[in-house]
């Protein structure tokens, strides 16, 4: 019965975009709450429950929670496509934490009772800092006149997501919102690129021309989406200059085709296909021996000084996975991988001719930057296998004066015809291979 209730949940966790065991324990939480009484009689073990049993719940619980009439989770207007890219995440309260932490370190007193300025270029606005600490089984807020302004239960060894630690102090401090409570010390901001368009332009006119970059503000942003699937969701457009964007604070994707007509459906598959789409639809450079001058014609200078690339797709074939990394702190993930690929028409032009593609962590941890998905599984590849790369170029200077690209991963997509399945591996067998360089000028 176990097999077969796994069976029953998958769809509904690919419709969700969560792993079968993470939607089973949503399932089984979601029925205590709701049926004690049915929940007691086989002790919470509901493959012990009878078929009819389970099917109902099961579909029970996709009625109530999965299939609720679409909302997408924010404002905005409906969007359906892929997303194509998974581009970075930044902290957008890290300037006012370390602010806070720093105003206080100097002058406690004096923090509490004017807060901070965090906006430079709004002064008239000031954030309130109060004092935090552990006391009789609550973490504590108490502002400049030793009132208690919030109280939350937990442990001293786990301090809550607003109380902010003092370097080189023995206390801490929180900021305050407008409504007068905690606010945490890290708010995440995720970029994402999006290809498509409305649901009734889709079908009619196609994706927009460009890449759309999706910003994922508040709670959107501990949101982790799925890349190379189609996507329904809601957003907000921004128009600034002679860009584009969209932007929420609050998503709930569906990853299904439900939107659309069923006699669209099998037309949509096809455009969904992860090598069409992510060739057709992102800036694609087919032959690896134009990335260089792509590179230069498309790299443009940053308001700081930076040469910076553009984003674009490639495909080409698996020379070798550095399968053990660096760590670094400023990857996402705590470390950075890397691969090398290659193709005919570049190794005709330089025999050692390859491109170096740096792969974070969180790439392979969560969007499945090694693996290829064969069966409804996911398996890892092994070289000679083709990939396809959405990513940002970047140059850099070898000691004997030498030019060389690489670029920086934000989706790597297997082609599952055109796979070869390796075995798990193992760090001691990360094969370093030869360090050919792209090219130089």
């Amino acid at each position: 019965m176990s097999k077969k209730l796994n069976e029953w949940i998958k769809p509904i966790a690919e419709k969700q975009g969560m792993a079968v065991n993470d939607a089973k324990a949503q399932l089984i939480e979601w029925w205590k709450a709701s049926f004690a009484d049915a929940y007691e009689e086989v002790n919470g073990k509901l493959e012990d429950a009878d078929e009819d049993y389970i099917e109902w719940i099961i579909d029970a619980w996709d009625t109530r929670i999965s299939r609720a009439s679409f909302s997408g989770g924010g404002k905005g207007e409906e969007y359906v496509g892929m997303f194509v890219a998974y581009v970075s995440r930044r902290d957008s309260r890290e300037e006012q934490t370390q602010l806070a932490q720093s105003s206080a370190a100097m002058d406690l007193q004096h923090t509490l009772a004017n807060g901070i300025k965090p906006y430079k270029n709004r002064q008239d606005i000031t954030v309130p800092v109060c004092r935090a600490f552990y006391q009789d089984g609550s973490w504590k807020a108490v502002n400049s006149q030793d009132q208690v302004i919030h109280t939350q239960e937990g442990e001293e060894v786990s301090p809550p997501d607003w109380a902010i630690p003092v370097p080189g102090k023995k206390f801490y401090v929180c900021m305050i919102t407008q409504k007068g409570v905690p606010m945490d010390k890290e708010s995440f901001e995720r970029t994402w690129l999006f290809v498509g368009n409305t649901p009734d332009k889709l079908l009619s006119e196609g994706p927009l021309e460009m890449p759309l970059s999706l910003k994922c503000r508040w709670d959107a942003g501990s949101s982790i989406l799925r890349l190379n699937v189609p996507v329904r969701f809601k957003a907000e457009m921004w128009e600034r200059d002679d860009r584009k964007g969209l932007s929420t604070g609050d998503i709930s994707p569906d990853y299904t085709l439900d939107w659309a007509d069923e006699e669209h459906r099998d037309a949509l598959k096809s455009l969904f296909n992860p090598q069409l789409y992510l060739s057709k639809f992102v800036p694609h450079v087919a032959d690896l021996t134009e990335v260089f001058d792509y590179h230069e014609e498309h790299s443009w200078q940053s308001s700081y000084g930076n040469q910076v690339g553009p984003t674009f797709s490639i495909k080409g074939t698996v020379e070798y996975i550095d399968y053990v990394g660096r760590e670094l702190d400023w990857v996402e993930g705590g470390t950075q991988y890397s691969l090398r690929i290659s193709s005919n028409s570049l190794k005709r032009e330089d025999a050692n001719g390859a491109i170096y593609v740096n792969v974070t962590k969180h790439l392979d941890d969560f969007h499945n930057a090694f693996q290829v998905e064969k069966g409804g599984e996911w398996l890892p590849y092994t070289t000679g296998t083709q990939v396809i790369i959405v990513g940002k170029s970047r140059t850099y200077q070898k000691d004997n004066g030498d030019i060389n690209l690489s670029m920086d991963a934000y989706n790597i997509y297997a082609i599952p015809s055109r796979a070869f399945i390796g075995e798990t591996p193992d760090e001691d067998d990360s094969d370093m291979g030869t360090l050919g360089g792209f090219r130089s000028d």
